[in-house]
């Protein structure tokens, strides 16, 4: 009767985590699949549940990753459907589509996807202006707005200056070839991290390492994990699989770092290297309209926010300047000679 009963329960179970993976990975997607498509978008193929994903990571695994959406533009235009995974993405590429979805006017119309929250959470928390909606994303946004201020942006230069001495000088030391992409990658994150964190980020022994390789590394482990779509079951997530051990000990060392120095920050133990506030500084001071601040957990997540949305981004397009000047000599000589 027991065996009867437990058997039964499991029975119940499969059913129940079937019609809910249908439900939600594979009924809403082609829902919206279908809705896109009699609307004239052009789609990739729906493929249930894997979608283009096993596509994508061969060429990501590859170093195609841009060849391939290049390769769908082409074939489809500038906007186009795909699927990562049981996920829908419209990529869009039409200049008057991407105002409208970055606009402030139009913000409400468009929430972040849930799987974003969850490969960035091992790095920035959820407490930040990357992956918040709603009222938590308009207080937060207004709130930073002054730490982008033009007089802010310009008490940062000399961390600008002084970074970029030091890599030129480590530069011209070096005979060997090297890798552009690396070198902006790690300018940026000094230059960021250094504004963010002020003169800890300096002295505390090796502080940039500790940043440089836990973001590196928890990335990369991240990018694996939801590329395999172990992201999707949180059971399966937890189990120490799929380095999942990279994950957590990179997320432990860049908590530690990030907490002890807001701590020292608050109790006057470090200081900014700009001439003014820092983007530490300027968190810590941030009030809301209630006169409310950010908590510690807040400003951790919104700190980390800014260090890998700000330096991945601003070094690839460094390199992908750097790229077109060197296939065009005229230009580059230009700028030379400006």
């Amino acid at each position: 009767m027991v065996l009867q009963l437990l058997l039964y329960t499991f029975f119940i179970l499969i059913i129940f985590f079937l019609i809910t993976v249908y439900w939600k990975f594979i009924r809403l997607t082609k829902c919206i699949y279908d809705i896109l498509r009699s609307q004239g978008v052009r789609t990739e193929p729906f493929i249930p549940i894997i979608g283009q994903l096993p596509e994508l990571r061969r060429h990501r695994e590859e170093g195609r990753l841009l060849e391939y959406h290049q390769k769908l533009t082409e074939k489809h235009g500038l906007v186009y459907l795909f699927f990562l995974g049981p996920y829908t993405r419209l990529a869009i590429q039409e200049p008057d589509l991407i105002a409208d979805v970055l606009g402030r006017t139009s913000a409400q119309n468009y929430i972040k996807p849930a799987d974003l929250s969850f490969r960035l959470k091992p790095l920035t928390g959820i407490h930040n202006l990357l992956v918040s909606n709603g009222i938590e994303h308009e207080r937060a946004r207004k709130m930073l707005n002054p730490a982008f201020h033009f007089n802010n942006l310009q008490s940062m230069v000399s961390i600008m200056t002084h970074q970029t001495a030091k890599a030129i000088d480590i530069l011209l030391e070096s005979s060997s070839t090297i890798n552009l992409a690396t070198v902006f990658n790690n300018l940026t994150l000094s230059i960021i991290a250094s504004s963010a964190f002020g003169r800890s980020f300096e002295t505390i022994s090796n502080a940039q390492n500790i940043i440089a390789h836990a973001f590196t590394e928890v990335l990369a482990a991240v990018a694996y994990r939801a590329s395999r779509m172990i992201i999707l079951i949180p059971i399966i997530s937890q189990l120490p699989f799929w380095r999942k051990n990279i994950v957590d000990e990179g997320t432990r060392k860049l908590n530690n770092f990030v907490d002890q120095i807001i701590t020292d920050r608050r109790q006057g133990r470090s200081q900014s290297l700009c001439a003014g506030a820092d983007i530490l500084d300027l968190l810590i001071s941030a009030v809301d309209t209630q006169g409310q601040s950010f908590t510690n957990e807040e400003i951790k997540d919104q700190t980390l926010t800014f260090i890998l949305a700000g330096h991945e981004t601003t070094s690839n397009l460094i390199a992908w300047v750097m790229y077109e000047l060197m296939k065009n000599p005229s230009v580059y000589q230009a700028c030379q000679n400006e």
